[in-house]
């Protein structure tokens, strides 16, 4: 394993040896008389500069910028490199490997590129050229020099209880290692685990879960996080999707002996530990604000992964019920459903409505002792506990999964049906009964479901309207007669023109499993191609200043009103749909995928129209961007990525068209686009008791 850190730091050693004197010389004149110093150190290089200029910092920060890009065309590492080579600076100093000034040494000079702000292109010169990067320590160990103010949080405790980033990573190592016996390597500022593991790890930790009351310890977690979300209002980082899906997995392998609290906290910590090392949790927020083709994938990947180890959200009942009634129903032959299934939609709502007056987080329900309409229900829904999350391990296995929880919510043990965490998983219903319907009744539900979403939302702001005074609009309308354009939702207010597009497009298996190519694929075919859509929308109507709908010959007209953009999705893609939307679209148009002919794709088809998508998205961008009667800094950020459930959850809030109108400007370090529509609500609430 390569191992960059080490690399660096014997450079920077090899430039303070050779240069001890002369750094020595200079320091000593620093001490006397700053300027002296820095006019040495240009007339060292023969760099003119005039004698009253007092920026030499930046006459020398463009010698070193010179010197870098005169190299460019042999570049081929990425800078990301030093990025991490910084973060194992810092956890080698947590591990005392180096005294506080010899790490903020070696952290100043791996630093100052991003620092001084001299270098922010995404590739510099391999560290194999030891002779460019011997020259350039050596000047950037100069340019700090001639500085007197190099502010860093490294190495600084204050801040590491602010950030717990560098500690929870310790602190994980730390108790994988003194309780399960495992060596955690961390190389580059990132865990490397040897060959199996992560499997291993699993196994011990599950051996140790079996000597559990696992029901208990599910009740545990529930209330854990409950006392959690009540005591923070950004809550704390905790794997409870893991823990529970771990947890659910051993069931039936467990004795259902030990209750006792504090060594239930302790196994908690342990399970916390070994997710803590794939490190979800750790923001860079400036990769994420910055993010480019270059960035996207690995930004995306990590936000999957933690939904799959993290996210869980309460939801009301009548979300559950509202999918059930306006988008189910509509879709199926009801009498064919009761015929296959021995229960009917109305059944499953009243047995929700059961669920949700249930007080324990863990409902249980004795086979001997059901009526027949909720044990078909049970039935249809239950896997065995033996069978339950087989393969649930680890990040690497998430493709191997069977019998996943998220698709089977309800679980059979010894003459018993486990619902467990309802006020958390009441969607795992609706996305359940969807498969079912798809493998056993009707293999084109979800393009039935499709167009009974654009039905369903149309008809939730329809109820509201009168409620917030707009105007609602839909379908086809003209100009232009040639692209016969057809919107699935305009909503106008006095200064507002809002677009939607749904689209019932979900992260596939694979995606979810954190497979690079197939999140991108998803993405596109949902974000990227409703907002070329929506794009196409607001360039008609900033262009032709009227659209006429064919229906009803209603009409929309433009007279400069802010223009914003949603994409629905029928599915929650969690952190995904917090980034910056401009961000998102920016980077994905630069991004083909390459289909190579000799090559047996699964799916074949989705990535060419995701290219097609690509193509068509990046033209509508450029158009806009060509022309002087758009706005692209505007244009761009005012779009929004959000769930259905979201609409469904909150519709009837008084203020719900406003803070929807408010979510298009904030952006959180949250996990569900939800928290942040909750926080506003929040904000509203404190500003209006306190005026």
């Amino acid at each position: 394993m390569i191992n960059n850190t080490d690399k660096f730091i014997t450079l920077i050693k090899i430039v303070l040896n050779s240069n001890i004197d002369y750094f020595n010389k200079l320091e000593a004149i620093k001490s006397n008389n700053l300027q002296k110093v820095k006019n040495k150190i240009l007339d060292d290089y023969d760099i003119k500069y005039e004698q009253q200029n007092y920026n030499l910092d930046n006459i020398f920060q463009e010698n070193i910028k010179l010197f870098i890009e005169k190299s460019k065309k042999d570049f081929t590492m990425d800078m990301s490199v030093l990025d991490n080579i910084l973060k194992q600076i810092e956890i080698d100093y947590y591990f005392k490997k180096y005294d506080k000034d010899t790490a903020k040494l070696y952290y100043s000079i791996v630093q100052a590129l991003r620092y001084y702000g001299i270098y922010k292109e995404q590739q510099i010169m391999s560290l194999s050229n030891h002779t460019f990067w011997e020259k350039l320590i050596k000047k950037i160990y100069l340019l700090n020099l001639m500085n007197t103010n190099l502010y860093s949080t490294c190495c600084d405790e204050n801040y590491y209880k602010f950030n717990k980033t560098i500690p929870n990573l310790v602190e994980s190592k730390e108790n994988i290692e003194n309780t399960l016996n495992e060596n955690i390597d961390i190389i580059d500022g990132k865990v490397i685990f040897r060959k199996n593991q992560e499997e291993r790890i699993v196994q011990k930790i599950e051996k140790k879960l079996s000597s559990y009351n696992l029901f208990y310890f599910l009740e545990y977690v529930f209330e854990y996080k409950s006392i959690n979300q009540k005591n923070h209002r950004f809550e704390i980082n905790f794997p409870y999707k893991y823990i529970i899906n771990l947890l659910i997995k051993n069931i039936s392998m467990a004795k259902h002996k030990i209750t006792d609290e504090i060594k239930i906290k302790k196994m908690l910590d342990l399970i916390c530990s070994f997710i803590s090392l794939y490190e979800l949790t750790a923001e860079n927020q400036y990769e994420n604000m910055n993010m480019t083709e270059y960035t996207i994938m690995k930004i995306l990947k990590k936000q999957i992964l933690y939904s799959n180890f993290y996210s869980i959200h309460k939801l009301k009942t009548n979300t559950l019920l509202e999918y059930l009634d306006n988008i189910i129903s509509p879709s199926i032959d009801n009498s064919l459903f009761f015929k296959k299934f021995s229960f009917s939609i109305k059944d499953l709502s009243t047995f929700v409505k059961l669920l949700d007056r249930q007080p324990t987080s863990v409902i249980v329900f004795e086979e001997n002792n059901i009526h027949n309409n909720e044990l078909n229900i049970l039935k249809l829904f239950s896997v065995d506990a033996k069978n339950i999350n087989t393969n649930y391990t680890t990040a690497a296995n998430l493709d191997k999964i069977e019998n996943i929880f998220v698709m089977n919510p309800i679980i059979k043990y010894k003459n018993k049906f486990y619902i467990i965490g309802f006020q958390y998983f009441k969607l795992n219903f609706y996305n359940s009964l969807i498969e079912k319907i798809k493998s056993i009744l009707d293999k084109k539900i979800n393009e039935k479901i499709g167009s009974n979403i654009d039905v369903f939302v149309e008809d939730i702001f329809k109820t509201i309207k009168d409620k917030h005074n707009y105007e609602l609009f839909s379908g086809n309308y003209r100009p232009p007669k040639k692209e016969n354009p057809e919107s699935d939702l305009v909503i106008k207010l006095d200064n507002d023109i809002i677009f939607i597009e749904n689209k019932n497009k979900y992260l596939t298996n694979k995606s979810f499993s954190g497979y690079n190519s197939n999140i991108l694929k998803d993405l596109v075919l949902s974000f990227g191609f409703s907002q070329k859509q929506l794009l196409k929308h607001e360039r008609n109507l900033i262009k032709y200043k009227l659209l006429t709908f064919d229906k009803d010959k209603s009409k929309v007209a433009y007279n400069k009103e802010n223009i914003i953009k949603i994409s629905v999705s029928t599915n929650n893609w969690y952190s995904i749909m917090n980034n910056i939307p401009s961000n998102l679209l920016l980077s994905l148009i630069q991004i083909r995928f390459e289909i190579n002919p000799n090559i047996t794709y699964d799916d074949i088809d989705s990535f060419k129209k995701a290219n097609k998508y690509l193509d068509d998205l990046q033209s509508i961008i450029g158009e806009l961007s060509n022309s002087k009667d758009f706005n692209m800094k505007i244009i761009l950020n005012q779009m929004l990525f959000l769930p259905l459930e979201l609409i469904v959850e909150k519709y009837m809030d008084d203020n719900f068209i406003d803070i929807l109108k408010k979510l298009v400007r904030t952006k959180m370090n949250t996990d569900n686009v939800i928290n942040i529509y909750d926080y506003i609500v929040f904000l509203d609430n404190y500003k209006e008791k306190n005026k």
